[in-house]
């Protein structure tokens, strides 16, 4: 028996020295990081310090060369990649302490010592005024007259003064989440529209978005052949710009720039509005993620989140469009600076109105705290990034093509049914975009659409809602081609237009958010059409504030 046991374990040992099996496989620990790696964690702090060295030296060194050429785009870029890396070293609470502390002694408890009817009676007419008064004082042009402004600015209340009547519970609104999103949202529209920075700042973004395109071309060329990438079909001249930014964008994800920026534009809205930390990291992201895949960075938290936050959840998705498919709005023709400024400024906007329409009556576990779990699936390098950025673009532009082959299949056989049942009365052309683009008719009116182009962007409002906001904008990029549009009825258009809410959506969002917390899908169904309504909402007061800047 012993020389049984001897042999068994010496057999047992040289199978373990020379065969391997899978079991061996699964139970053998990950491999630490390579020498270089280890050293690069040893002299972390000085291999940073040599290359923010060498960026500094560069930037001083194209600033005095070139002074008037792109400065303050290179400016941005350089603050932060400098910020980055200053906060991969140094704690952000060490910043975000003293000028919380400095906000709660300088502005908060001043502000709370005012009488409760004073600080909201500044608080409501001081922003209507400075609004009003932006209105009025800007010289007239082909973009806006006073009189066009002026319907913007009344359009804007009486949509604000909708929601509120409208309201899941009116007095349980939080009207300071309401007067400083809303303040927010006419800010951004004010640095980017009027002001030399700002404008610059957005027109180089959209300069370089729409290079994206150049550069997705010669990919199609070498795939397809040069004369298939220059044709002038959507599956060609949309989808490869959709596939090459979905692998960018993933890049940005694995070096962090992405969670980086999402994380303080939550905090400063967390400061601002008094909203939690969940919602606020999903309506941040929300520009450039798009509806559902937002929702992953606070996946722990969905499962106990309150109603009006996961409202809120939704209504940021349905406000905004993703990064990859403002690509594809570009290629159509639609305005960059447009499609840029809108996701912006609906931003804080998409709080607000959600908070207006759905007001928080429970407490919310990430209140007043912003946390991004890490991804537990992070890629070894940044060619895996690309490599899984590339899968998920081939995934989204298989989405696209067949929802969008089989939704405008499906509405051409609505409109044949409904001209065939039309031709028995009398009614020739009957169509569901030309019934229900009646109910969209005062919002084009009151966001300030020329009186001409009304029925036009009615029509277009219509497509997106009960269509999807490919077809609204491919019919934008139709009339803008025809020129049978005014400037101002194009510019405002793009901005109404720029966002998911429409009723195929509502589907996407609750299959994506109901498959992270299965147990809210009950609240998903219920809260989905308001949500989509409010995110509706949204793009039309930016359209509203567009209005009274342009």
């Amino acid at each position: 028996m012993p020389s049984e046991k001897r042999a068994a374990d010496g057999n047992s040992t040289r199978s373990g020295s020379f065969t391997r099996s899978p079991a061996d496989d699964d139970d053998e620990e990950p491999e630490g990081p390579s020498r270089l790696g280890q050293l690069y964690q040893r002299y972390r702090v000085w291999a940073h310090l040599l290359i923010w060295s060498l960026i500094t030296a560069y930037f001083v060194s194209a600033v005095v060369l070139n002074p008037s050429n792109g400065w303050v785009a290179l400016t941005l870029l350089y603050v932060f990649i400098t910020g980055k890396m200053f906060f991969k070293h140094v704690s952000t609470s060490h910043i975000t302490r003293p000028v919380g502390y400095g906000w709660r002694c300088a502005i908060e408890r001043p502000w709370f010592r005012i009488n409760r009817r004073v600080r909201y009676g500044i608080g409501f007419f001081v922003p209507l005024a400075v609004m009003l008064t932006t209105a009025l004082a800007a010289p007239e042009s082909e973009s806006g007259t006073r009189l066009e402004r002026l319907v913007s600015f009344f359009g804007l209340i009486i949509i604000i003064g909708g929601l509120w009547i409208t309201s899941n519970d009116r007095k349980a609104v939080k009207w300071r989440i309401v007067l400083v999103g809303v303040s927010m949202q006419f800010i951004l529209g004010v640095f980017i529209l009027k002001t030399t920075a700002g404008y610059e700042i957005f027109h180089w973004i959209s300069e370089m978005a729409s290079s994206f395109l150049d550069f997705s071309k010669r990919g199609a060329a070498f795939v397809l052949g040069e004369e298939t990438a220059n044709a002038n079909t959507f599956a060609v001249s949309v989808l490869p710009g959709v596939l090459f930014f979905a692998s960018f964008i993933q890049i940005v994800y694995y070096l962090g720039g992405m969670q980086w920026i999402v994380k303080k534009f939550a905090w400063l809205m967390v400061r601002l509005m008094d909203t939690s930390g969940a919602e606020s990291v999903v309506a941040a992201a929300s520009p450039f993620v798009g509806q559902g895949e937002s929702a992953l960075l606070v996946k722990p938290f969905i499962k106990d989140m309150t109603r009006s936050e996961i409202h809120s959840t939704m209504c940021s998705g349905f406000a905004t469009i993703a990064g990859s498919v403002l690509i594809a709005f570009i290629s159509l023709g639609i305005e960059p600076q447009a499609l840029l400024t809108a996701c912006v400024m609906s931003t804080p906007c998409s709080l607000a109105v959600s908070k207006l329409r759905y007001p928080e009556k429970q407490q919310s576990l990430s209140k007043g705290r912003i946390i991004i779990p890490k991804d537990e699936d992070r890629e070894s390098n940044a060619l895996h990034a690309a490599a899984n950025g590339a899968a998920q673009g081939v995934h989204l532009i298989m989405l696209i093509a067949g929802t969008l082959l089989a939704i405008i299949s499906l509405l051409a056989l609505v409109d044949a049914l409904l001209t065939w049942f039309g031709s028995f009365v009398g009614i020739d052309g009957l169509t569901l975009i030309a019934i229900t683009k009646y109910i969209f008719v005062p919002f084009a009116w009151i966001i300030g659409i020329p009186t001409a182009d009304v029925l036009s962007v009615a029509n277009l409002m219509a497509s997106k809602m009960f269509v999807n906001e490919f077809v609204a904008y491919l019919g934008l990029s139709a009339m803008k081609k025809a020129m049978t549009m005014t400037l101002r009825g194009q510019l405002l258009a793009t901005y109404a237009l720029c966002g998911f809410a429409n009723f195929a959506s509502i589907g996407i969002q609750i299959g994506c958010i109901g498959a992270m917390a299965p147990t809210r899908k009950r609240d998903l169904a219920r809260l989905a059409v308001s949500a989509m309504v409010s995110g509706t909402m949204s793009t039309f007061m930016t359209a509203c504030i567009a209005g009274m800047i342009l």
